[in-house]
């Protein structure tokens, strides 16, 4: 589920805070050493009028205390972020209307032109590229590939067999009036850089996905993902069920979405559930 990231240079505890809140509600905070590295990249994105939002995996099960007198819903959140100069990307998401291909494994750009002027300091930056179809002519023969393009300015192509895998998804989108986006790792310096793409290929899609991608335009990216980090909770070690969730136990239905942990005993010997997107 969403996450968003509020820095709280207010507080009056650590001025590097970082709330977290999931569903409009405050789950916990980012551990203080994680919130000083990240508070500052969080604020200028907040000064900008952007909200920080990043993927959490939300878990909770009943317990009860050592004497089992009392029984209580307990929890935790984690989060999926990246090193604080990779979490938001150096260029601005494509203006037309474009989904994202879901993370999948890396692909290797073959590099044709160069965008050397987006590599942070650092010597890498997260950026948005677009994907196209593009007939290469050849000496007795066409064939189709997949070019990458950053602002829209062609900046490779994908080999023959990563493009017969993606070509599928360029075109499904396409049949819905989308562009296909992915998110990209651009490493190098100020005179050479070479691209790496983490999507997801055509087979590998849910139905799900492929019935409903995410369609955006011209909206400032969420963070990227890259690491788990586990969110200090507000209370130690409970979960804060948010008002209209069903209260558990007794009548306790799980929200739509949530699925039985193996790992736990079936309801009603105990109940855990967990959601992940």
């Amino acid at each position: 589920m969403p996450a968003q990231l509020i820095p709280e240079p207010a507080n009056r505890y650590d001025p590097n805070a970082v709330r977290v809140v999931c569903a409009g509600h405050t789950v916990g905070y980012l551990p203080r050493e994680q919130a000083k590295r990240y508070s500052p990249v969080l604020a200028v994105l907040i000064g900008q009028g952007w909200t920080p939002q990043v993927g959490a995996r939300v878990w909770g099960r009943e317990d009860e205390d050592w004497e089992g007198r009392d029984r209580r819903f307990v929890g935790s959140v984690s989060l999926d972020l990246a090193e604080p100069h990779m979490i938001v990307p150096a260029n601005m998401p494509p203006s037309e209307l474009h989904a994202l291909i879901p993370a999948g494994r890396t692909v290797q750009v073959k590099h044709m032109a160069h965008s050397a002027q987006l590599v942070s300091t650092r010597g890498e930056s997260s950026i948005y590229v677009t994907l196209h179809e593009l007939e290469e002519q050849r000496a007795r023969s066409t064939r189709t590939l997949v070019e990458v393009r950053v602002n829209g300015v062609a900046a490779g192509t994908l080999s023959p067999a990563t493009s017969n895998d993606l070509l599928p998804v360029l075109a499904h989108l396409g049949g819905m009036g989308m562009v296909a986006a992915a998110r990209a790792v651009l490493r190098g310096n100020r005179i050479k850089a070479d691209i790496s793409l983490d999507v997801c290929k055509a087979s590998s899609l849910t139905d799900a996905w492929l019935n409903s991608p995410p369609a955006a335009e011209g909206v400032r990216p969420t963070v990227q993902a890259e690491q788990s980090i586990e969110v200090a909770p507000t209370q130690q070690w409970r979960f804060v069920v948010p008002p209209g969730w069903p209260a558990p136990p007794a009548g306790w239905v799980p929200p739509a979405g949530w699925q039985p942990d193996p790992s736990w005993p079936p309801p009603p010997a105990g109940w855990q559930f967990w959601v992940m997107d």
